[in-house]
């Protein structure tokens, strides 16, 4: 709910003031790594001398000398090719941050935010985005209202955030150390710049002061009756008709504008989802169809292109020849990459499988990523097989290697297969089966080869050929 509490939260600068809530916080900060503000105190400097420096900010906040410094300003590239301005809070104002946050975080828990909202959350996630998502289109909520919001991060009004802080929080002391996080400006090129509204983007509180902001429009939403998920400053609204979701657009407009927030038009669209598809955390949803002899329906969830790209890319990224590695060691770089992307992948089954056990009958298709999942893994293959020669190492000599370091060899030294891994996490996919079945495939595949050859009157075992391949047996 966001009403104004009767009862609202005192003495929550107190519950900071002990060494081990402050070591407890630093401890999550370390876990997070990251590079160090404009002080240049970095994580392996304070780690360094960690009880000292808790004892002595613990001093500064138990005599309220705790002043927060300005963040240092990076940019960072974003997916479709702008920058994202980053703030990089001071080690000792993360802490702070963290601790107060490890206070406040289970108070809004309780009852304070929606169940539909789930960026930035304990226990929420993309899961649960999933989970929402394909529960509402089973349901036939097919018209849905995509939306985003313009620079959410850097609009954010500060007077309108502290006045929507007030309604829950009475301690002034922490309220006054909010305020002056948002108003501690940043550095940029050795220039201080203030800052007029917005949070910091890299600072710790930053995720919850949005969550805080944005629940106002969540329960908007809710006494409407307007169904939704919301994972940070994206969400989609979902109705049976067009009708219903201009009307839920408009009130999501109208209480946005409220914030002093505003749509970004160029990324926010109306969808009929028995026509048209839409992407939503990383995942593109693909309109409903019909089974081929068959009046059967079903759509299909899989990862956007962009996100194949990016497996693509940190798998390069990953196995420069330029380092000389045990073929162990390679894999140990390797296969991190490929879990990571793959239990990513899954997350829509994953959501399936918890709806079915709340009696939802799926008609979600999630077998269409196969051939892209196949191409990951032929393209890490070649990639360490360049890696893998010490000597001289050339695309040209790993393709060479393919007869020596093959899909078997590759499975006995312990890469996972992105294919594999897959469907093992949905059907427990045995591994000797995957590489029968890939053997037998790229038998079937050749032979396709020299039969199309011979249709057009050519020989496929040219002398070349025949010499390339005894050059290749004889390395292997």
């Amino acid at each position: 709910m966001n009403q104004e509490l009767k009862h609202k939260w005192h003495s929550i600068y107190g519950q900071i003031l002990f060494d081990r809530k402050l070591m407890a916080a630093w401890k999550h900060v370390k876990a997070n790594k990251g590079c160090g503000g404009i002080d240049y105190e970095t994580i392996e400097t304070f780690q360094a001398d960690e009880d000292q420096k808790i004892m002595e900010l613990l001093d500064e906040l138990r005599k309220k000398e705790y002043k927060p410094k300005p963040v240092k300003r990076v940019m960072i590239p974003k997916k479709n090719g702008g920058e994202r301005p980053l703030g990089i809070p001071v080690i000792k104002d993360r802490i702070v941050q963290q601790s107060i946050v490890n206070v406040l975080s289970p108070k809004f828990e309780d009852g304070i935010f929606h169940k539909c909202s789930c960026g930035y959350r304990p226990n929420m996630g993309i899961e649960r985005v999933m989970q929402i998502i394909l529960w509402y289109i089973e349901h036939g909520y097919n018209h849905i209202y995509d939306c985003n919001i313009k620079g959410f991060f850097d609009n954010i009004p500060h007077k309108k955030l502290m006045k929507t802080l007030t309604k829950y929080i009475a301690d002034g002391t922490v309220l006054d150390m909010i305020w002056k996080w948002l108003k501690s400006g940043y550095m940029e090129e050795g220039k201080f710049i203030d800052t007029t509204s917005g949070t910091q983007q890299g600072g710790v509180i930053s995720p919850l002061l949005s969550n805080v902001y944005l629940n106002e429009l969540d329960w908007a939403l809710d006494r409407e009756g307007i169904k939704f998920v919301r994972y940070c400053d994206d969400f989609l609204l979902f109705a049976k008709s067009e009708e219903e979701i201009k009307r839920a657009g408009a009130i999501a407009r109208d209480v946005i504008e409220k914030l002093g927030l505003e749509i970004a038009i160029n990324k926010t669209k109306f969808v009929d989802f028995d026509k048209d598809d839409f992407n939503f955390v990383g995942f593109s949803f693909k309109h409903w169809r019909k089974k081929k002899n068959s009046d059967n329906t079903y759509f299909i969830v899989e990862p956007t292109k962009e996100s194949f790209k990016d497996f693509k890319y940190k798998i390069k990224k990953a196995t420069r020849k330029t380092l000389t590695l045990s073929q162990q060691a390679w894999i140990e770089k390797v296969n991190p990459i490929i879990r990571g992307k793959v239990n990513y992948y899954a997350i829509p089954h994953k959501a399936v499988e918890k709806n079915k056990a709340f009696g939802i009958e799926s008609h979600c298709f999630l077998k269409s990523l196969s051939g892209e999942l196949h191409k990951i893994d032929s393209y890490t293959r070649q990639r360490l097989r360049v890696c893998m020669l010490h000597k001289h190492p050339s695309v040209r000599k790993g393709i060479t290697m393919t007869y020596k370091w093959n899909i078997e060899y590759f499975c006995r030294i312990k890469l996972i297969p992105a294919n594999w891994l897959y469907y093992n996490i949905m059907w427990d996919y045995p591994m000797e089966m995957y590489i029968e079945r890939q053997t037998s495939k790229n038998k079937r595949k050749l032979k396709r080869q020299i039969e199309r050859f011979k249709s057009l009157g050519k020989e496929y075992y040219t002398k070349e050929r025949l010499d390339a391949i005894t050059f290749c047996k004889g390395l292997a």
